[in-house]
C-alpha cells in the first residue's frame, strides 16, 4: 500500500518510479520502439552484448566483428545455431591495413592501441599477454547498402577511427551505443570531449548512460553511451 501511494505521489510530481532495467534491456526496448531491424556489433569480443540482446528480446539480424583469436572462437560458438547472427574475425578502423592488436587477461580489454594508465590504474589485474597481427577493414567497405541500423562500438579507444571508415554506417544509423572514456585508458584514444561533440555534429543526442568502469575508488573511469538521432527541426518540439 505504502509503495503503491509513493508512485502515486512521484506521478503527481512528473517522476515515474520502476524497477531497474539493466542496459541490455533498455537498448533493446529502444531498437522495439525504432523498428530497427539491423545491429552492427563493433568489438563483440567473446559474443557477451549479442547474446544479451537476444536474452531481453531482440529478434533482428545482428553482425559482429572481433579481430582476436580466442575471443572470435568463443564468439563463433555463441553464434553457433544462430541464423540472425554473423560472425567476422576482423577489426574495424579508417583504412585497410593489417596492424598488431595487444591482447588482454581478460580478451574484452584487447585494443590496437597500447594500455594507458587509467586502465592500468583501475585495473590492475589485467594485463597484456601477448600481441597478435590482425586484418583491419572499413565498415563501409564490408556493410555497404545494408539499411537502416543501430551501430555498437566497444573498440577499446578506437572508436574515432572506426567512425573514420564508417561515414555511411553512421549516416543510416538511428540509434549509436559506444564507450566514452572519462580518463585515458588508451594511449592517443579519442577524448571525452572530442567524441561528444563528433556524435553532435553527426545528429545524435544522449537517451541513456551507463556508468559501468569505476577505480577501486568509485570513480567513474568510462560510460557507456546510447545515443538517438535527433529528430528534424519542427519534429517531436
Amino acid at each position: 500500500m505504502l509503495a503503491q501511494r509513493t508512485k502515486e505521489l512521484a506521478r503527481r510530481l512528473g517522476v515515474e518510479i520502476s524497477h531497474y532495467r539493466p542496459f541490455a534491456a533498455r537498448v533493446v526496448a529502444r531498437l522495439a520502439d525504432g523498428e530497427v531491424p539491423l545491429v552492427i556489433d563493433v568489438g563483440a569480443s567473446c559474443g557477451q552484448y549479442a547474446s544479451e540482446l537476444r536474452k531481453h528480446g531482440y529478434r533482428g539480424e545482428i553482425v559482429s566483428f572481433e579481430p582476436v583469436e580466442e575471443a572470435f572462437e568463443q564468439l563463433a560458438t555463441a553464434a553457433a545455431g544462430d541464423t540472425g547472427w554473423t560472425c567476422h574475425r576482423m577489426a574495424l578502423g579508417a583504412v585497410a591495413e593489417e596492424a598488431p592488436i595487444h591482447v588482454t587477461s581478460n580478451l574484452a580489454s584487447s585494443s590496437l592501441l597500447e594500455m594507458g594508465e587509467g586502465l592500468r590504474s583501475g585495473a590492475p589485474w589485467v594485463s597484456v599477454t601477448g600481441v597478435e597481427t590482425v586484418r583491419v577493414v572499413r565498415l563501409d567497405d564490408v556493410l555497404a547498402n545494408k539499411g537502416p541500423c543501430m551501430l555498437k562500438l566497444d573498440v577499446q579507444g578506437y572508436e574515432d577511427r572506426v567512425l573514420d571508415g564508417a561515414p555511411s554506417t553512421l549516416a543510416r544509423a538511428s540509434l549509436l551505443q559506444c564507450e566514452l572514456p572519462i580518463a585515458e585508458l588508451y594511449a592517443g584514444q579519442a577524448q571525452f570531449r572530442a567524441l561528444i561533440d563528433r556524435l553532435d555534429d553527426a545528429g545524435f543526442e544522449f537517451v541513456d548512460l551507463d556508468p559501468f568502469f569505476r577505480d577501486r575508488a568509485g570513480g567513474v573511469l568510462q560510460v557507456d553511451a546510447l545515443l538517438a538521432r535527433r529528430p528534424p527541426r519542427g519534429e517531436g518540439a
